[in-house]
């Protein structure tokens, strides 16, 4: 293998495609990255048998080959090396990297034992890739850990996207939050399918692709999912259980006894600031609803805050109830302007809805949260 590939183009490739290694392989040959060479492009791909990672990237070929070297070597190396061109040579035993001033050799590692990647399902549309990456990682969050989410509960811990016409909806819960995103795309034809990855996992890929149009391809009647861009392609293994459906445990705002609309970051900054005065992440903050204003309370052992914030407020005089401030600050979060929050009773969950220019509800974003019970 002889090539020349920009310094910068490199490093960033070897830097993103060794984040997604393992720390710790079960083979050692999961550590490293293959390096293939082909036209006027190297691709640089690692595996850990449940992420696949192919970045392509431009470079004057000389001699085509491949080779299998340490990811963690080659991202520092790459990183330390000086700008401008890289001149790359290979062959079984060692890679030798050079620019001017500067060569480095990197001993290779035995290709035989490496597992062939997977062949990523056939792309069914395409979305912005900016959007995605900000709905799944808000998702992600509401996801249940992994080690609650076993037998029956194993969906939970995953982050769903599926096709809805011309829309993507993205969806996770915990059994305690219940997130949906609603974000458009473009499906190839009449494109329709789902994928449920780890939620750590998707949210990292989503971030990855970042920046421009990202090409989600689903799983079909694969075990794997295929996020891409121009340079990046990335599968994940899907999770065998399917998600469960939360539609629903989403309230009926018609069955509300009563609402109330605020600015969600300024409810946002109260939750927080009622929190600092909890002993324990887990305990409830209230919120109690008077003429045009909610109280949001906390504090144990002597400790107290509240702070009172103006709202539209419909049915709920003398209405109080209880949230994880974690929880409800999560599913706030994403929420610029104004929010719609419906109660029922004390003991039932709420639906959270952002409020758009003219004054409505919107579907981009729906959320569900459970109240603490109160003693």
């Amino acid at each position: 293998m002889k090539l020349r590939i920009d310094q910068k183009t490199l490093a960033e490739a070897a830097k993103r495609a060794h984040r997604r290694l393992p720390n710790n392989p079960l083979q050692p040959v999961l550590a490293g990255l293959l390096l293939e060479t082909s036209g006027d492009a190297i691709t640089l791909s690692g595996f850990d048998y449940e992420t696949s990672t192919r970045a392509i990237l431009t470079a004057d070929v000389l001699e085509t080959g491949h080779i299998l070297v340490s990811g963690r070597l080659l991202a520092d190396v790459t990183a330390a090396m000086p700008p401008g061109p890289i001149d790359i040579v290979a062959d079984e035993r060692e890679l030798t990297l050079s620019a001017p001033g500067t060569t480095f050799t990197l001993p290779t590692m035995d290709r035989r034992d490496y597992p062939a990647l997977p062949e990523p399902p056939a792309a069914a549309g395409t979305v912005d890739g900016d959007l995605l990456a900000a709905s799944v990682v808000h998702a992600a969050q509401a996801s249940m850990p992994d080690k609650e989410a076993a037998g029956k509960l194993e969906g939970f811990r995953g982050v769903h996207v599926a096709a809805d016409g011309d829309h993507l909806t993205v969806s996770a819960s915990d059994r305690y939050r219940i997130v949906r995103h609603r974000i458009p795309w473009t499906p190839d034809g009449d494109a329709s399918g789902d994928l449920l990855v780890p939620a750590a996992n998707l949210a990292a890929t989503a971030k990855q692709l970042a920046g421009g149009p990202v090409r989600i391809s689903f799983t079909g009647d694969l075990t794997v999912a295929a996020l891409s861009n121009d340079a990046l392609t990335v599968t994940s293994r899907t999770i065998a259980s399917p998600f469960p459906d939360v539609s629903q445990f989403f309230p009926d705002p018609a069955a509300a006894s009563g609402w109330m609309r605020v600015g969600a970051g300024e409810l946002l900054e109260a939750v927080k600031r009622a929190a600092l005065v909890n002993d324990k992440e887990e305990q409830a903050i209230t919120l109690t609803f008077g003429h045009d204003q909610v109280t949001v309370a906390g504090g144990a052992d002597g400790s107290k805050g509240a702070s009172r914030v103006d709202a539209e407020i419909t049915d709920l005089d003398g209405f109080t109830a209880g949230y994880r401030p974690g929880f409800l600050g999560s599913l706030l979060a994403p929420i610029s302007g104004q929010v719609q929050v419906w109660f029922t009773t004390s003991n039932k969950p709420v639906l959270i809805r952002p409020v758009d220019d003219a004054g409505a509800a919107t579907d981009t974003y729906r959320a569900v949260c459970m109240p603490v019970r109160l003693t």
